[in-house]
């Protein structure tokens, strides 16, 4: 299975230039949270609809530092 956070930086350049960009985080976000288990925080922070700001915080505390980077370059 292809990592969902290379992925997104491979498709990056592309959904910038055309609009696409919430589109591939989004994709990002659901591909992420369907490989974590359930218990996971970062799991749940995807399941309360948290912001991307705090689903990148807790997604670091979890140790999902690509998903965590991937997450800020979106918010800044």
């Amino acid at each position: 299975m292809k990592d969902p956070v290379a992925d997104f930086w491979g498709n990056i350049e592309c959904a910038l230039d055309q609009g696409g960009f919430r589109y591939i985080l989004e994709d990002l976000v659901s591909k992420v949270r369907e490989e974590l288990d359930g218990s996971s925080m970062t799991a749940q922070s995807i399941d309360r609809q948290d912001s991307y700001s705090d689903i990148a915080a807790i997604a670091q505390k979890d140790g999902l530092e690509d998903f965590a980077l991937a997450l800020r370059f979106a918010k800044d």
